[in-house]
């Protein structure tokens, strides 16, 4: 966990202090046409099929078992998909590059810039589908640690050439050949990897058998039909807003859901381990070591992520005139505060879905999910044209809160020994009773204290933490997970003694 917590908190403090240079650098419209550009391409995933999320589960279950060669007959499967995948990719983006004007209202001395950059962007995405099979392989060998330090390797190098090349003058163009050469830097080191720790894991293209390529795209149809809904859910907004409103309104509402991508990071980040460690209990019919896994990462995401929606909710405006500029306070910061509330809510929700991905129930997150995009979308267009970006943002809470706090809770009692009330009471009840203190306290910053620098703003939010952590430790943590915690604290002394 500790690689996958600092490769996290590497590149976000990375992007958090590149964000306002960026954004600065290329200025409102240029900016508008990036983040589009991320929102649009982004689609291209879809193709996906979910086959890494089998690949995941099954690399997990054919490891444990020791299955060698089925784990590397399920792998030649996946990687001869996604090569026909890429091919395709890359025929669809040639047709985006193709309709972008029309589509989107970007003005016309900017097309042709946003084009190249656009066709470079969809080149990205068509090499990393490949080497995607690999990063599933890790994964599902529970080898996450080698992904997240190299990302924390490679996050360096891509900010330096950013600073450089953006300074130099260079625009769009430029960052999306950062994006691509380093993206193929980190997928060759990923595939090296894979062969280190599985020297009998081969590459090769070969027309999969059919039973091979059902397997992995039954389990994946649902995973894509979930990926579809998350792309409905996140990227349609930047669409909605690009399609309704000028490009620049884009930045308004980009800045806000940065920062929820962030805060999204960690929380994915912790519950990307739940998958194959759900997928092995399962795979023995530990029930009782299920639901402990289950009711201690919800828990888990909640602690974790509640004084970052508190922040966003209280404090959110401030910070935003402070990071990225006055101009961009007001607006950005509602839309900021509407995001950060629903999140807050949907905190549990990728705990829940890893568990069920383990449990090979993904129809069961890609219904909700399908039904969490289409209200989404709707509202959004309904509400986009009388309250501009604020009124996308509300149409993004209202379903994420049905969804997480309602509808899926609800249906794990069915599939684990686990009480409804349990949940509740567990996951939400006592996080938000010890997180009161901490509510008060960023309300005094606001009014009272109102730090006008960065410095001094992450200072007495650090400081402000007090307030949320001694409440939390006896008040959301019970007595095994207190032990639990100072275990974890203590290993690093004891091993130094060992030393």
């Amino acid at each position: 966990m500790f690689w996958i917590w600092a490769g996290l908190v590497a590149n976000i403090a990375i992007s958090f202090f590149m964000a306002p240079f960026v954004v600065r650098s290329l200025g409102e419209v240029y900016y508008g046409i990036w983040a589009l550009l991320s929102q649009f391409t982004g689609y291209l995933w879809l193709l996906d099929f979910g086959v890494r999320e089998s690949v995941i589960k099954y690399v997990a279950e054919y490891d444990a078992t020791g299955n060698e060669d089925q784990l590397n007959t399920t792998v030649h499967a996946a990687v001869s998909l996604y090569s026909a995948i890429s091919a395709i990719v890359m025929f669809v983006v040639a047709a985006m590059t193709f309709g972008l004007p029309y589509l989107f209202k970007i003005p016309p001395d900017s097309v042709s810039e946003a084009r190249i950059a656009l066709f470079i962007t969809g080149g990205t995405i068509a090499q990393g589908f490949v080497f995607n099979v690999y990063v599933g392989v890790l994964m599902g060998i529970q080898r996450f640690y080698l992904v997240d330090r190299m990302g924390i390797i490679l996050a360096v190098p891509r900010a330096i050439l950013t600073v450089i090349l953006l300074r130099a003058g260079y625009g769009i163009v430029a960052l999306a050949g950062i994006q691509f050469t380093i993206s193929l830097a980190g997928n060759l080191w990923v595939y090296h990897l894979c062969r280190a720790d599985l020297p009998y894991l081969s590459f090769r293209l070969a027309k999969p058998k059919r039973e091979d390529l059902r397997r992995v795209v039954d389990y994946g149809k649902y995973v894509l039909l979930n990926n579809l809904g998350e792309k409905l859910v996140y990227a349609s907004d930047g669409l909605v807003v690009g399609a309704f409103l000028p490009i620049s309104n884009l930045t308004y509402y980009a800045i806000p859901s940065t920062l929820i991508g962030y805060l999204k990071a960690f929380v994915v980040g912790m519950a990307s381990v739940l998958i194959p460690m759900s997928s092995a209990l399962d795979s023995t019919n530990d029930k009782t070591r299920l639901r402990e896994l289950f009711l201690s990462g919800a828990k888990a995401s909640m602690i974790v992520g509640l004084p970052v929606c508190v922040g966003f909710i209280v404090l959110g405006e401030r910070f935003i005139g402070i990071w990225m500029g006055a101009q961009f306070s007001s607006t950005a910061g509602e839309v900021l505060r509407v995001l950060g509330a629903a999140h807050l809510v949907g905190l549990p929700y990728y705990t829940i879905a890893g568990v069920l991905y383990g449990l090979a129930q993904p129809g069961v997150i890609a219904r909700m999910r399908i039904f969490e995009a289409v209200v989404n979308l709707g509202l959004s267009v309904l509400l986009v044209q009388r309250y501009g970006v604020l009124g996308v943002a509300i149409g993004t809470l209202v379903p994420h809160v049905i969804i997480a706090a309602v509808f899926l809770p609800g249906l794990m009692p069915k599939m684990l020994p686990v009480g409804l009330r349990e949940y509740y009471v567990s996951t939400y009840f006592w996080p938000l009773m010890a997180s009161l203190p901490f509510w008060i306290t960023c309300l005094l910053i606001d009014r009272m204290i109102q730090p006008s620098t960065l410095v001094s703003f992450i200072t007495i939010g650090t400081l402000s933490l007090v307030a949320y952590l001694v409440p939390t430790w006896f008040l959301a943590l019970d007595p095994a997970e207190r032990a639990l915690v100072r275990g974890r604290l203590a290993r690093p002394a004891r091993a130094q003694a060992a030393a």
